[in-house]
């Protein structure tokens, strides 16, 4: 049968947290996409932060407290494990906002560095790669934030350069090159693509380009922002203390309809203004979703770049703190748990203003109460 690999009886152990006692038994243990049961048991992988597989023991640690702990699973032992750690861990890619709308190319080897190799698969989307470490959390590097990709030899491995970052991955026997290869053909894709909607090299998706260094900067908001958004970016642009930027990002949260700008951009592409006012950077979506506007109490650049690292997923940061309750039933809880980006900006995000007709003065508000315009 082809779910053989999601099913394995075993003897089962869950340790409660606070103290609470063991419940165990034995039963069939099922792997679901979401979860796994075990007779009376179960779990959600977004609980399941940590997974031990050896010597024919699987632990599970899970939040909030407590652990699963499966023996005795005979042949089925390593087959269930493999089964378990993928299906886990691609709940987590999702759980994380690592996850794209198309399906990646998989590529397994290992990240490299001054410790053991640690086994890993590299997703590569059209919009972002995603590191899959085996037993540790998933995270994205966005195609537009990569500075440079190139090879190594010794040891062979493609090198992923983000800033000061450095990511090298590793063990990918004879698929190094085609690695390297997809990774570079998608950037290159990138930046065709955004040189043809701006007329101009240099940008890239999800990053904000200062006015200085845009050709023509008042003239290319003017091409992409939806008539509904027009006397919105201008009341923006004109509180802005030192340069606004203007950028161009590829959603992987589209919605069904959208605003439409005068220029015509690719399906699920936005434009999207950055607007520093004081001590505050001000996100303006200029096209496609009707977004909020969000302020955020932060320098623009750690702004933007927490941005780009959820690829502009804005769900999460609509939350208000009811919503945002870490419960075993908030569907966003390991993403609020454990997402360091999200857990920055929804720390430093000081308003989420409604375009209605209050929009005008609830901005008016949020700049009169930012200390460097009193």
């Amino acid at each position: 049968m082809t779910d053989e690999p999601r099913r394995a009886r075993a003897v089962f152990v869950l340790h409660g947290g606070g103290g609470a006692g063991a419940q165990q038994g034995e039963a069939e243990a099922l792997i679901g996409d979401d979860g796994l049961t075990v007779g009376p048991v179960g779990i959600a992988f977004l609980d399941a932060d940590t997974l031990r597989a050896a010597d024919y023991r699987i632990e599970l640690d899970l939040w909030p407290d407590g652990q699963l702990v499966l023996t005795q699973l005979g042949r089925r032992f390593d087959s269930f494990t493999r089964e378990l750690r993928r299906v886990r861990n691609q709940a987590r890619v999702a759980g994380l906002l690592a996850h794209g709308i198309t399906i990646p190319e998989t590529f397994p080897g290992a990240l490299l560095g001054p410790a053991a190799p640690h086994p890993a698969d590299l997703q590569v989307y059209d919009t972002h790669l995603t590191i899959v470490p085996e037993d540790a959390d998933p995270w994205q590097l966005p195609l537009g934030a990569l500075t440079a990709v190139g090879t190594q030899e010794d040891p062979p491995a493609v090198v992923l350069e983000s800033g000061s970052t450095r990511t090298i991955f590793g063990q990918l026997a004879r698929r190094r090159d085609e690695c390297h290869r997809m990774v570079t053909q998608r950037l290159a894709r990138q930046a065709t693509l955004l040189a043809q909607i701006t007329g101009q090299p240099g940008f890239a998706d999800g990053v904000g380009i200062a006015r200085g260094r845009v050709r023509g900067f008042d003239r290319l908001v003017e091409r992409y922002t939806a008539r509904e958004r027009v006397e919105c970016a201008a009341a923006l642009l004109a509180a802005a203390t030192d340069e606004p930027r203007v950028g161009f990002v590829q959603l992987l949260d589209p919605d069904a309809e959208g605003l439409r700008s005068p220029s015509a951009l690719p399906e699920h592409w936005t434009s999207f203004l950055l607007v520093p006012v004081g001590e505050l950077t001000v996100l303006e979506i200029l096209a496609g979703p009707g977004a909020a506007t969000y302020v955020f109490r932060d320098a623009i650049d750690t702004v933007n770049y927490d941005l780009q690292n959820l690829h502009f997923r804005r769900a999460a940061l609509a939350l208000t703190p009811q919503q945002a309750e870490l419960t075993p039933a908030n569907p966003h809880r390991l993403t609020l748990r454990r997402l360091e980006p999200l857990k920055r900006l929804r720390t430093s995000m000081t308003a989420r203003l409604i375009h209605d007709e209050n929009w005008a003065d609830a901005l008016k508000r949020v700049l009169r109460s930012n200390p460097a315009q009193s």
